[in-house]
């Protein structure tokens, strides 16, 4: 495909004007000023006029599968939330309510921009196999949990499913666009010994780490109480975890002492605003993140907690919120904001080749129609896909060179069967609670 006379956000956060951009098979081949030769007939020019094209979103912190959780527990404390409402529930799911459950999921997340999100759940073959016929591209990990200190891992669900997905992948099960990261759900969910062990396998093995990390105030006091005064960063160090490329969710309570430990581990920290605010966790210090130079990314969390997908309303909280939190304007920059959602979102992912648009990377694009009422006049771009626009206004995604969403139509999707299958699978589970 070739993007004609486009608007487009370089690998510099510049906006430049009456671009050529061109795909070949999963990458992008051409950038400039003139239009490229076309490589067929068939080769469909795309008119770029009063568009604006820029890299996917990549999601780095979801719970995919957790649609079908959407307005289920509401106003409860997250300790609540989980024990009372949610891990009930979830032991009703079967691997066929996983499947159809994210592929809801997926619709959204592609709608509002997303190439990729990094994902904790469980069954998660069957969430990687809904997402690869979806066309997304994305990490998938078992959240580990083990509540006994002597329990022999190799009974442990997480810890199998998280071996055999690696197992698929490696066979090609699957395409290259599903990769596999080890979960470590928390450290209120786990003890020293099965964190060291995670740890050492995730490093033999090569595997990022995803865990929660010091979401609530309440998290952070009682790890020091079970851990000598440790907090939860200072756990994960302990056990090894750092040694890892790790992608820690939340760190709304981190210390800076807890910061320059991240830091130096090269970890990157996920940003989950909405999530935070909707379970009154509190509010992550980004900007002090940000001064400090730590490589800070951005997630939805799951549809039960946020309550929805929707990157372009992340990016729109986690702009405001810095702002508002440490009363300055320009806390954060757009570029910042766009940067975290992008760029910081591929490398936590260990996709090296994408998040921006840049000849040789992936080709993960969406498009922007800019001649609708909240993005006119066109005076700041940027300022306007991170301040005024809305998933509405995205009218392509494509990644790795397939359009997968085009005005509104989903490529590898059908609505009318998913919705009808999700909301049956909640009637029956529902019933099965109140037995």
């Amino acid at each position: 495909m070739i993007f004609s006379n486009i608007k487009m956000l370089d690998e510099n956060f510049k906006v430049l004007e009456n671009m050529f951009v061109q795909t070949k098979d999963e990458k992008i081949s051409y950038i400039g000023t003139t239009m490229p030769e076309k490589t067929s007939a068939e080769e469909e020019i795309y008119d770029g006029k009063g568009k604006f094209l820029m890299n996917g979103f990549f999601n780095t912190h979801c719970h995919v599968p957790m649609t079908i959780l959407r307005g289920y527990g509401e106003g409860l404390s997250l300790q609540d939330w989980l024990f009372t409402k949610i891990f009930p529930f979830e032991a009703k799911l079967t691997a066929e309510d996983i499947y159809w459950t994210t592929k809801l999921g997926a619709m959204e997340l592609i709608a509002s921009g997303c190439a990729s999100i990094s994902d904790m759940y469980f069954r998660i073959e069957d969430e990687a196999k809904a997402l690869d016929e979806c066309g997304m591209k994305a990490n998938i990990c078992n959240g580990v949990t083990s509540f006994d200190p002597n329990e022999d891992l190799a009974n442990n669900r997480g810890w199998n499913e998280t071996w055999a997905l690696l197992d698929s992948v490696k066979n090609g099960k699957f395409s290259s666009r599903i990769k596999v990261d080890m979960g470590l759900h928390a450290e209120y969910t786990n003890n020293d010994r099965v964190a060291k062990i995670i740890a050492e396998e995730a490093k033999k093995a090569g595997l990022n780490i995803h865990a929660h990390l010091s979401e609530t105030e309440k998290e952070q006091t009682e790890c020091k109480e079970r851990h000598e005064g440790k907090t939860p960063a200072e756990f994960m160090e302990n056990a090894g975890v750092l040694e890892s490329q790790c992608q820690f969710a939340h760190c709304v309570y981190v210390t800076e002492e807890d910061e320059e430990l991240l830091k130096k581990a090269g970890s990157f920290l996920v940003h989950n605003p909405s999530s935070n605010l909707k379970l009154g966790s509190g509010i992550a210090p980004v900007k002090r993140w940000v001064e400090k130079g730590l490589k800070v990314c951005i997630g939805t969390d799951g549809a039960s907690s946020n309550n929805n997908l929707d990157m372009m309303e992340e990016i729109h909280v986690a702009a405001l919120l810095c702002r508002g939190a440490t009363k300055d304007a320009n806390a954060v920059s757009a570029a910042d904001i766009v940067k975290m959602a992008t760029v910081n979102g591929a490398l936590a992912q260990g996709r090296k080749d994408c998040g921006a648009i840049k000849v040789g990377n992936k080709a993960d694009m969406i498009v922007f129609d800019l001649m609708t009422p909240n993005m006119q006049p066109d005076f700041d771009t940027l300022a306007n896909v991170v301040f005024s626009a809305q998933s509405s206004n995205i009218v392509m995604n494509m990644i790795d060179g397939r359009v997968v969403y085009r005005d509104g139509n989903f490529a590898f999707i059908n609505k009318e069967e998913v919705y009808k299958e999700v909301n049956e699978r909640l009637g029956r589970i529902i019933k099965e609670l109140a037995n």
